[in-house]
Order: structure tokens, then C-alpha cells, then sequence
């Protein structure tokens, strides 16, 4: 009989290395389970590690604004700023336009609003006389671009070949109506003063608009100043000594607040049209202020309803 014994050999040896393929891969799974698990568990502890301990972004406060008083100094010089008229009386600049800013003004504008700051010792006499026998003074053209940057801030132009007619304040020669021409071989503005005009008196019964300051406010992003002023808009009209008087929202009378009837002139003056009784339905005319390093400088004003 004859044995094969190589051929037993290979099946018993086949047999073993397919029972030790097998153990291998059942070994692997519970390996893979757990690396599994671990990987789960790390990333979870980190993620609630992270959020409790982790570095928090602290949102960066943000600017406050505060209230001011109207007794400040800066509030009162800064409202007497557009506020200012020649000869007494306010120029309505502000109180008809519903948006101001610094593209709004004429040259003439300008010089009317920047020529508030002039001083009677800014004008210099050159000891010389124009044809008409009338005395010269001069006021250096730096003084006026100072005033023009005082008011408008220092982005502020204007032409100088304009003739400049003003009412100042002040007298000179007992007169305070000078012209001024601007000289390019003096760097100066040449000032004559032809007149005299008093301040105006108003005599009417009830003026046209009524305003109050009411409020003051540090903006704390950039430091500026905002005003906020009330104001009602009036048209009178009078009939053999009676009056009616129809109070307004805006300038142009077409928002009407009330209309008092039947009053007659000595009414109105005991009992004078007051913006405390309107205060609530009055328009808004916020004034803005800018910070120029550390002057204030006009940079706009809006009239809100």
C-alpha cells in the first residue's frame, strides 16, 4: 500500500492557516470597536473641555452716548453758532432748509457765518483813503480762513474774488457796514465802512417760527455734539384788530398743528404764543458738531417732523 503522506500534510496544513486567518479577523473587530469608541469619547471630551474652559471673545464694548448739559459751555457757544444773525436778528438758514450741510452755503454764506467771529482789533488802518475819501482798513486773509475753519472745520473753501458787504457788531468811524475786497498784493481783505444799520427791532405781533433747546448729546463713537432744537412755524393773518393765528409743523405750512381764533392784539401780548405748548408736536432740528482735533465744527443739521 502506498502512503501519501505529502498530501495529508498539505490539507491538515490548510486547515490550520484558514482556522488562523479566522481567529486573526475576529480579533481585529472588537479591536476596531474600541479604537472607535476611544476616538468618540476623545473628540466629545475635547468639544465639552473646549467650550467650558476653552478662551472666550470678549465682544469689544461699545461707545456711550452721553447727555450734556445745555448750561455747558461748549453747547451754548456752539448753538450761538447757528443761531447767529447779523443786526440781531437769526438768519433762517437753518429754519428753512431741511438738510444742511457744508456744500450748502453760498460763498456769501459762508463769509456771513464766518465773519461772526471778526473783532473790531482785526482791522488795521493802512493810513490810506479810497476816491471817495473814505477811510481803508485791512483784515488779513488769515484771520478769515481761521474763522472760515472755526465754523466749517478745515476742509472748508470759498473764493475770494467776491466783494463782501457785512453789518458787523462793532463800529469803526461810528459806522459798522464795511465792504470788503480782497487784495492778492497784501494778502488781506481791503475794508472800507460806508454806514451805519442799527439792529433790527421786530415789531411783530407773532414771529414767524419759535424755537428752544432742548436737549444735548455726546455721541461716543467719534466725541461730537449733537444739538436738538424744537421749533413751530407760524402764519398770522388780522382783520379789524382780530387776529388768527395757525401754528405749523414745517416752514413751508402744510403740516398744521392748531389754529387760535379771535384774538386780539393785547391778547396776544399778555398771553404770547409759547413752543412749551407745542413742545410735544413741534419739529426737530438736530445740529451736529464734528471734533477737529479739538475744536467743534459745524457739519450738518436736519429738520425732522
Amino acid at each position: 500500500m502506498d502512503f501519501k503522506i505529502d498530501d495529508d500534510f498539505e490539507e491538515i496544513e490548510d486547515e490550520e492557516n484558514e482556522s488562523s486567518s479566522n481567529k486573526n479577523s475576529n480579533n481585529i473587530i472588537p479591536i476596531i470597536i474600541v479604537v472607535v469608541i476611544s476616538l468618540v469619547f476623545g473628540l466629545t471630551v475635547f468639544f465639552i473641555s473646549n467650550a467650558l474652559f476653552g478662551r472666550k471673545v470678549i465682544p469689544p464694548e461699545q461707545p456711550v452716548n452721553t447727555n450734556v448739559a445745555l448750561t455747558d459751555d461748549n453747547v451754548e457757544i456752539l448753538y450761538d453758532y447757528v443761531t447767529y444773525g447779523v443786526r440781531n436778528t437769526r438768519n433762517d438758514k437753518f429754519v428753512k432748509e431741511q438738510t444742511v450741510n457744508i456744500n450748502s452755503f453760498s460763498n456769501q454764506e459762508k463769509f456771513y457765518y464766518a465773519l461772526q467771529f471778526a473783532q473790531v482789533e482785526d482791522f488795521v488802518s493802512t493810513g490810506e483813503v479810497n476816491s471817495q475819501k473814505q477811510k481803508i482798513y485791512t483784515i488779513q486773509s488769515s484771520l478769515i480762513k481761521n474763522y472760515m475753519k472755526r465754523f466749517f472745520g478745515s476742509k472748508v473753501t470759498y473764493a475770494t474774488n467776491s466783494v463782501i458787504t457785512y453789518p458787523f457788531s462793532f463800529r469803526i468811524n461810528n459806522q459798522n457796514v464795511g465792504v470788503m475786497t480782497y487784495s492778492t498784493e497784501k494778502d488781506a481783505y481791503e475794508t472800507v465802512f460806508t454806514g451805519l444799520e442799527d439792529n433790527i427791532v421786530s415789531e411783530e405781533v407773532v414771529e414767524p417760527y419759535y424755537t428752544k433747546l432742548v436737549k444735548a448729546t455726546r455721541i461716543g463713537i467719534d466725541g461730537s455734539l449733537e444739538l436738538e432744537e424744537k421749533i413751530i412755524y407760524t402764519e398770522t393773518t388780522e382783520e379789524n384788530g382780530v387776529y388768527t393765528v395757525k401754528i405749523y409743523k414745517d416752514y413751508q405750512h402744510t403740516m398744521l398743528i392748531e389754529t387760535k381764533q379771535n384774538l386780539t392784539k393785547e391778547q396776544l401780548q399778555t398771553n404770547p404764543i409759547s413752543i412749551d405748548s407745542y413742545q410735544d408736536k413741534a419739529s426737530t432740528i438736530t445740529y451736529v458738531f464734528k471734533l477737529d482735533s479739538t475744536n467743534y465744527y459745524f457739519d450738518s443739521s436736519t429738520i425732522s417732523n
